[in-house]
């Protein structure tokens, strides 16, 4: 009961203060379409710099928890889910809102997910010190194992193509060994001064995660909101608990479910929710009523997707293994406060890592207090026309990304990984597995060159890595999951091409079907083989060896993998992916080409206050759908431009102390 000793340090006035703001902030994101758990996590990280790291964890863990649970607002009262971990919730949520039951859906949502939180973190609680002792009997083998064993779990299951899952994960091991070898010193796949430090975690989370959304935004061109919020109607809360313990079957269920799914490295909480929303319609007494509104469908969904929240911390804390992306940011938020997880986090820092999940625990609480009180409230976030929410997202990306080392460089690999990841979405890359691959690199090499050294002092490098019960488990299990994916893939691509026929078609932006021809897939692959050829040459060419040995690895498993996507897009068995369209082309180049110049050009020429303010007001200016004719209209643009960037300059500035560079307007400005 080690962790009852630091419950005192959740109640710190300046603890629970950052409890309550991350709690309410982050019911308020989560009712966002489009600002992801893992998005809002990652755009919260800079303004842990100035904390202390149990302060900026508790910031980071209330706004994870409560953003999970916000996406369920949007979802039922505009079928908009806030996440993808809301999908299922929006099924029947969203029904039951329409029948005039809307508070009741979201009473039962806030209290399933509060129900499976507590539990969750609760297995976090108990299970962690034991894995984490367990966890002291993995030598550098092993380690390095379960570092591709992370990678493998969420490459193939976070991506419609297995091919490209892994692909995804290997362009992160790809990224993550730019710069500077730690050993040997030797220049790494350096080739623009904005990489000598390698790609920052952060910076590179920021932008894999919110460019693409920003560029999504510009891809729905000048559309008014055609959403209105539904009128949420009061709701004893007396009945609202009545409900939830007449369905402790589904309750049940989805808090099992989310758990179990949460432990594994690399799933996520779309996962939870969907499966366990399965399962609750497979043994339910009413199936049929699935769908059209039933409170059974919203419960156990919603308590699966925050079950999964603590168990999801559980390997991460212990094997350094994130249970789902937005556990891959806390591990970010984690290293660049100089705390490493691990088997000993709980004896060299036990004071952060206790006072962390006790107040995740006590935001479980709190998020169904507000979540309950603010909920009608949030839903009009998601009102918030895409154009301000463009610009916004656009600004602090940026920000947020310079104020991480204050370089402009990371400011560059920012824009160019989001620019990149928008793209390679498109034709069926996931962002999940490069994230993790670009975090879990740095841990395999460093246990796979360890580990070759006590090898080579021992019977050598193949008995090490390959012998012994432990590293037969983890090969076993990296192989399971390969050939289930491989398996599982096959499966979907005959349904897929039995239901179309022998046409594939995808959808563009304004709904209609799009044939995605074999040359927009030829393009990518033919791209990324050419990307592979000239790591591969570069690794085997490059001295001095040692440097080289583990990117030599790398580059082999993708350039494989490469090929292997070259000749499926080429044949015409990889079609996974929407591609392009003149359309999608068209509505956003306006904002692509502002992007381009706000990062390359005015922020550093011009300032960045100076850019920023007038790339908040031409973006929104752009995307308004209301008239350019009316003086009223240009007025209140400005208005709301200024005002935006006036807090962020209370944030940036004042606050978190970050100095911008000054260009040739921001001198007159501030």
């Amino acid at each position: 009961m080690e962790f009852l000793q630091y419950f005192g340090g959740v109640f710190e006035p300046f603890s629970f203060s950052l409890l309550l703001f991350g709690t309410i902030g982050g019911l308020v994101l989560g009712a966002t379409p489009g600002l992801s758990p893992t998005m809002a996590v990652a755009l919260l990280i800079p303004f842990t710099f100035q904390l202390q790291p149990t302060h900026g964890l508790i910031l980071l863990g209330a706004a994870y928890t409560a953003t999970v649970a916000g996406g369920a607002v949007s979802a039922i009262l505009l079928r908009i889910p806030g996440a993808p971990a809301n999908i299922a919730t929006a099924l029947d949520g969203h029904e039951m809102a329409k029948k005039g039951e809307g508070a009741k859906a979201l009473h039962a949502s806030f209290l399933a997910s509060g129900v499976g939180g507590i539990i969750g973190v609760l297995l976090l609680i108990f299970l962690t010190p034991v894995l984490a002792k367990w966890a002291l009997a993995f030598g550098y083998s092993h380690l390095f194992w379960m570092a591709i064993v992370g990678v493998t779990i969420i490459g193939s299951l976070d991506s419609k193509s297995f091919v490209k899952g892994l692909l995804s994960g290997c362009l992160g091991f790809w990224l993550s060994l730019i710069g500077y070898d730690d050993i040997q010193g030797a220049q790494r796949f350096i080739f623009h001064d904005a990489l000598t430090g390698g790609v920052n975690v952060i910076t590179a989370l920021i932008g894999i995660f919110a460019v693409p959304q920003i560029i999504d935004m510009f891809a729905k061109g000048r559309q008014a909101n055609n959403v209105s919020a539904i009128v949420v109607e009061k709701q004893k809360l007396g009945d609202s608990l009545g409900l939830l313990f007449k369905q402790v079957k589904a309750l049940s269920i989805g808090t099992v479910v989310g758990s179990v799914v949460g432990l594994i490295p690399g799933v996520g909480g779309q996962i939870a929710g969907l499966v366990s929303y399965d399962q609750s319609k497979k043994f339910s007494e009413t199936p049929e009523l699935f769908g059209t509104g039933h409170p059974e469908g919203v419960i156990a969904a919603e308590s699966a997707n925050n079950a999964m929240v603590g168990p999801s911390l559980v390997p991460l804390l212990t094997l350094s293994i994130p249970g789902s992306p937005t556990a891959a940011v806390l591990l970010g938020g984690l290293l660049i406060h100089g705390i490493f997880p691990g088997s000993d986090l709980f004896e060299s820092h036990p004071q952060v890592a206790w006072t962390f999940i006790n107040s995740m625990l006590i935001g479980q609480v709190l998020m169904v207090f507000f979540g309950i009180w603010i909920a009608s409230y949030a839903a009009r976030v998601a009102q918030v026309p895409s154009s301000i929410m463009a610009s916004s997202v656009m600004v602090l990306a940026i920000f947020g990304a310079y104020s991480v080392q204050q370089s402009m460089g990371d400011v560059y690999i920012m824009a160019a990984l989001g620019i990149g990841m928008f793209c390679l979405e498109k034709f069926g890359f996931s962002a999940a597995p490069l994230v993790l691959g670009l975090i879990l690199g740095p841990i395999a090499e460093n246990n796979f060159i360890t580990g070759s050294l006590i090898a080579n002092a021992m019977d050598g490098p193949v008995p090490y890595f390959l012998f012994g019960p432990l590293n037969i488990l983890l090969i076993a299990l990296v192989i399971a999951s390969i050939v289930y994916s491989f398996l599982m893939s096959r499966r979907e691509a005959a349904n897929e091409l039995s239901a179309a026929g022998t046409a594939e078609t995808d959808v563009d932006q304004k709904g209609g079907p799009m044939n995605t021809s074999r040359l927009q897939h030829l393009i990518p692959g033919l791209s990324i083989l050419l990307l592979a050829a000239a790591v591969t040459y570069t690794s085997y060419t490059r001295e001095p060896a040692d440097a080289f040995l583990f990117p030599r690895l790398v580059a082999t498993v993708m350039l494989v993998l490469a090929i292997w996507n070259f000749i499926r897009a080429a044949s015409g068995l990889s079609r996974v992916g929407t591609g392009f369209s003149w359309h999608l082309a068209q509505s956003i180049a306006p904002g692509l080409l502002v992007l381009i110049v706000y990062v390359f050009f005015a922020a550093k020429y011009l300032g960045f206050y100076a850019a920023s303010l007038a790339t908040f007001f031409v973006l929104y200016s752009l995307y308004d759908p209301g008239t350019h004719k009316e003086g009223k209209v240009w007025l209140k643009r400005l208005v709301i431009s200024v005002s935006f960037m006036l807090l962020i300059y209370a944030l940036f500035t004042l606050l978190l102390k970050v100095q911008t560079p000054r260009g040739i307007f921001d001198s007159w400005i501030l």
